[in-house]
């Protein structure tokens, strides 16, 4: 026979055991998921700052100033234009994706880009036209969003 007095300590260890490596599994999956989104975040502000894509930034604002928001600055754009205003919606669509699944740092997300979000939105999606357009305006909407969010936390500085 088992002493109820050894078996009960036993039932707790194994208990106590089991309680710990679940609340450890816990931690160590809530610290990888975080450090993915921070990585993540990272990498896209990388990508934002990346000279070649300061060149693509630049060259779709020159489109974006010269022929209109969207989407008829994409209309009127032709070339390299037309390709670097694509390439800014396209990177903002991804961005306010990954964002909405919770694939990245929020916060961090608004110190890197919200200096950047007022200016875009103006130029991207800053008309009701654009946000109803049949072909540009779900992804638009998408961005809209995606900008909403991020200028909660405006900070000053270069726009481009």
């Amino acid at each position: 026979m088992i002493d109820p007095q050894l078996s009960s300590q036993l039932l707790l260890a194994f208990a106590g055991a089991l309680m710990g490596a679940t609340f450890g599994g816990l931690a160590r999956w809530t610290a990888t998921r975080r450090d993915r989104r921070l990585r993540l975040t990272l990498e896209l502000y990388n990508e934002f700052q990346h000279p070649q894509f300061y060149h693509v930034r630049e060259v779709a604002h020159q489109a974006l100033e010269r022929n209109g928001a969207m989407p008829a600055a994409y209309q009127a754009s032709e070339g390299e234009a037309r390709e670097a205003v694509a390439s800014m919606v396209h990177f903002w669509e991804k961005v306010a994706q990954l964002l909405r699944v919770g694939a990245l740092d929020e916060s961090l997300m608004r110190r890197f880009f919200a200096q950047y979000a007022r200016w875009w939105d103006e130029l991207l999606c800053g008309n009701a036209v654009a946000l109803a357009d049949p072909e540009w305006g779900a992804t638009l909407r998408d961005i809209d969003w995606l900008f909403t969010r991020l200028k909660r936390g405006e900070r000053q500085g270069r726009r481009r």
